[in-house]
Parts: structure tokens; C-alpha cells; sequence
């Protein structure tokens, strides 16, 4: 049976919240405020506002709903069986699906939320309106109003790594003489082998997430995260995990294996080229843990095309794909490809070379000027990538090389006549 904790100011009566802003909880109506331990161990002992899952008016199991009756308002809450925390769509009364977190689905640890929605919602703005191709009613944000706060599930994996790779190397040198230009080219055959570790690489645990749009907002500091307590779901939505372990670990393991990688190569100096030939990863000591992220997350349709900004609930870091004003693209386009041939033009008037050839080339290079502008400025309004290396989760100092070696193989030494002079 699902119970629901429903918390209320001892004092007053009033509905309490999480404050992301004093990390306690806050009494909606007095401004009480409780210490989340305080407040948890003073419900466990007073055991009220128990709520039961209703489901004798739908078919609940057979719509992959559950349906609760808030007692605050007598209204009722329809959420999916993912769903693990919500408001009363009524009297906005914070619930909490507190036996969907119990057993083997508590989560093991909490990051909570540092930025509140007001400061949230300043940052969303402020992102949007600095794209500036984006369409001017898109950044009316009126849409903005729907920002809303979730944690998401998240498993978090822990490993000792040792990794290898064979690299192709060479060294280039070149000389000259009165009749050759000579390039002799030394190649190598390397091996660097290594042990690192890593911590906490994240794979978002939610099918509703966008593993990309989780991956882009990215790193969380995990030691401001504190032991799972449902006071914290307060005031906020939230998801059980719907992802198993073993398919999030594929994620996992694809990005540290391509950090270890990278480390290896990284120890392959002083050669005018690598490439990678064969190479072995394997991990173990390995184990995974539960987590629930701070997200701020808001869907928009615009033109019939939906639009998702996700930021990071503790660092502000904000991602999101913006659409682009086409207007304003070719307005840019062509503005900037009239500014530059005209400065261009002008100083060929200027220096007296204005011949029609030198036209045709300063009109190719404002064309090349503006394409490059208009695309780089089309090319921010895209942030969502996918997360393809663990660095940030490499624990400091646990990199080290166990061996390694360089070999020289052969070379080669090509030359090609100089061109003669005939003047």
C-alpha cells in the first residue's frame, strides 16, 4: 500500500517546503524553519498524515496509473508508477510517495537543490536572450513559467580500471639542399599501460530523460550530496528509477573506457603523430550506487517542434537546443557579407588597386566572413551532446603508468627537386 507524507508546520499548521536557499525546511505560512533530521524524526514519532493509494473508482494497474486523495484539499492526484513525488494540482499542497522509495528503490544518497525557482527561472531567461538568432516571441518567456523542479534517478558507478594501447607514432624532420627538399619520417611502435579509478560516473536512470539532455548539464559535486530523506522531495517532483543497472552500466563503461584512452595517449609526447592500433580495457573492484539529481527541466513547443532546457539543480549549469529565427540568419548573413566587402572595397579604392579581379576575390572572402559568422552564431543554439568520457569522475591521483615502451621501427626519407629559378 503506498503512503503519502503530507508535511506540516508544527506551529502553525502550514505546509512545509524544502528551501533550496537555507537547505532546511521552511513553513510556507509562518516561515518556521526545521532542520530536515529534526523534521524527519518528529514525523516518524508522530506518525499523521498517512495517505492510501485509492483504487477502487480506475483501473489503475491496467493504465500504469496510481491514483491518492490529498486530505489537505479532498482532491485527487493522478501520477504514472514512475512518478515518486508531486504537487496537488488543486491547493499545490506538497505530497510525497514515500513507500516508492523504501527498500530496494530508496535511493542510497540526495544531491538537493541549491538554486530556487526564481533564480532558475533568471538564468533560463537570461540564456535565451543571449541567442541571438532566436525567434523574438520565443523569448517573450511566458513559457518560462512552466520551469519546473524533479530529481532524477541516477546510478552512479564506481570501478578500478587498468587499461593498454599499441600507438603508430612518428617524428618528422625535414632539410635541404641545393637541388632536394628532403622529409625523413621515423616511425615507432608504443605501448602505455595504466591503472586509474574512477567514481561516481553517472547514467540517468529515467526512460523520460533524455540521456543527452542529462549527460549536457554535467558535473555534479557528489560531496555536497547527503543520505536519502524524503523531506527533501517536498515542494519538488520526482522519478523512481525505470532503467535497470545492468543497461546504464553499458553507458558507464563506454565512457570510462574512452577516458582511459585518453590518458594513455596523453602520456605520448614528443611525436608529430599517434594513432591508436589495438588496445584493452578491463574494470574491476566495480559496484553502483542510487541517486536522486537536482534538475530544473522545461518543455516547450514552439512551431510545432518540442524544445527541452535542463539545468543543474546545484550549479546552474544550463544546456538546451533554441530554435533559430531564419530571418535573422539571413539577415546576418547578408548584413555582415555587406559590412566586410564594403571595408574591403574600400581599401582597395583607397590604395588604388580596385581592378575587377581583386573585386571577385574581396567579394569570395566577405562570402567566407559571413558564412562563418551566421553559422557560429546558428551553431549556439545547440547544447545537447552526448557524454562520451568520464573525465571529471577520474579520482585525483589515481592515474599511474605500470609500463610502457618505445620502439623504433624504420624510416623513410623522401625528396623532391627544388624548383629552378629561370630569372
Amino acid at each position: 500500500m503506498a503512503e503519502i507524507n503530507n508535511y506540516k508546520c508544527s506551529n502553525c499548521g502550514g505546509m512545509l517546503q524544502f528551501s533550496s536557499q537555507k537547505q532546511m525546511m521552511v513553513c510556507t505560512s509562518c516561515g518556521s524553519e526545521f532542520a530536515v533530521a529534526q523534521f524527519e524524526q518528529a514525523a516518524a514519532i508522530s506518525g499523521e498524515q498517512q495517505y492510501q493509494a485509492k483504487t477502487d473508482t480506475w483501473d489503475v494497474q491496467g493504465e500504469g496509473l496510481v491514483v491518492y486523495e490529498c486530505k489537505n484539499c479532498g482532491g485527487e492526484v493522478v501520477g504514472d508508477q514512475t512518478m515518486a513525488s508531486t504537487k496537488c494540482p488543486y491547493c499545490d499542497n506538497p505530497i510525497v510517495i514515500s513507500s516508492k522509495f523504501e527498500g530496494s528503490l530508496k535511493p542510497d544518497l540526495v544531491i538537493p537543490f541549491k538554486l530556487d525557482r526564481k533564480a532558475a527561472e533568471q538564468k533560463l531567461r537570461n540564456h535565451v536572450n543571449s541567442i541571438k538568432l532566436a525567434p523574438a516571441a520565443f523569448k517573450s518567456g511566458n513559457h518560462i513559467k512552466e520551469l519546473k523542479g524533479i530529481y532524477v534517478p541516477f546510478w552512479l558507478f564506481d570501478a578500478q580500471c587498468h587499461a593498454s594501447a599499441r600507438f603508430e607514432a612518428t617524428k618528422v624532420h625535414k632539410s635541404s639542399d641545393a637541388s632536394y627538399d628532403y622529409t625523413e619520417t621515423e616511425y615507432y611502435d608504443l605501448l602505455r599501460e595504466g591503472d586509474m579509478v574512477f567514481a561516481n560516473v553517472p547514467a540517468d536512470a529515467s526512460k523520460q530523460m533524455d540521456d543527452n539532455l542529462m549527460d549536457s548539464i554535467e558535473p555534479y559535486d557528489v560531496s555536497a550530496a547527503v543520505p536519502y530523506s524524503s523531506a527533501y522531495m517536498a515542494g519538488y517532483m520526482a522519478n523512481k528509477y525505470d532503467v535497470s543497472p545492468a543497461e546504464c552500466q553499458v553507458r558507464a563503461d563506454e565512457r570510462m573506457q574512452q577516458t582511459a584512452k585518453d590518458l594513455l595517449k596523453n602520456e605520448v609526447k614528443g611525436y608529430n603523430s599517434v594513432r591508436e592500433t589495438a588496445g584493452n580495457f578491463y574494470k574491476y573492484n566495480g559496484y553502483y550506487k542510487y541517486a536522486l539529481y537536482p534538475v530544473w527541466i522545461l518543455n516547450t513547443v514552439w512551431n510545432g517542434n518540442k524544445y527541452v532546457f535542463a539545468m543543474n539543480g546545484q550549479t546552474g549549469k544550463l544546456v538546451g537546443d533554441v530554435p533559430y529565427s531564419k530571418g535573422k540568419f539571413f539577415g546576418v548573413l547578408f548584413g555582415v557579407l555587406a559590412v566586410v566587402w564594403g571595408i574591403l572595397l574600400g581599401i582597395m579604392a583607397a590604395t588604388g588597386n580596385f581592378a575587377a579581379k581583386g573585386v571577385i576575390g574581396t567579394g569570395v572572402v566577405a562570402i567566407i566572413a559571413a558564412l562563418v559568422v551566421a553559422f557560429s552564431m546558428k551553431g549556439k543554439t545547440v547544447s545537447v551532446h552526448k557524454g562520451t568520457k568520464a573525465s571529471d569522475f577520474v579520482v585525483k591521483g589515481s592515474f599511474r603508468l605500470t609500463n610502457y615502451f618505445d620502439n623504433f621501427v624504420r624510416k623513410q626519407v623522401d625528396k623532391r627537386p627544388k624548383q629552378q629559378n629561370n630569372n
